[in-house]
């Protein structure tokens, strides 16, 4: 089943896999010349500087569902809710810096990391309702330590930079 077979997954297995994600993405952001960190053209509208913010942010929204799945509660919001705060705080980095992501990046997943570590079976095992995907149910288990949020935006801007 699916479902045992990444439940065996451990915490630290996945902390280390999102740390090793966080490693790749910063890496490669960190070889953006200051023309290709300012460029347009991602799948998300968003300079690639914004996009990069979005990935870094995504590690502490990640931990607070993550904990709010843990105590047992829904995770509030709508699609339409979660692409408004997304739109209003692409607005609000437009000018942040390489620098500045990459200390968010860093300091976000370490966080995440040590969040991830301390997960149970017990927690693994819960699931809620999930508003950003329409109130759909989304397991602990499947949103622990995923890396897909970050492999889809880093993927985005890799084709608009074209490598």
């Amino acid at each position: 089943m699916a479902h045992e077979t990444s439940t065996v997954r451990s915490g630290a297995v996945r902390a280390q896999e999102i740390t090793d994600a966080n490693d790749e993405f910063v890496a490669f952001i960190e070889t953006c010349s200051d023309e290709e960190w300012g460029r347009a053209g991602t799948a998300e509208d968003w300079p690639v500087n914004v996009v990069a913010h979005h990935i870094a942010r995504g590690h502490e929204v990640s931990a607070g569902w993550i904990r709010t799945i843990r105590a047992g509660k829904d995770v509030p919001g709508s699609p339409e809710l979660h692409d408004a705060n997304n739109n209003a705080k692409a607005a609000e980095v437009a000018g942040i810096s390489r620098d500045q992501v990459v200390r968010l990046a860093n300091r976000n997943v370490a966080a995440l990391a040590e969040l991830l570590r301390s997960l149970t079976e017990a927690d693994l095992s819960k699931s809620a309702a999930f508003g950003p995907a329409g109130g759909a149910p989304m397991s602990l288990d499947d949103l622990a330590g995923a890396r897909g949020h970050l492999d889809r935006h880093l993927g985005s801007i890799r084709a608009a930079l074209a490598r």
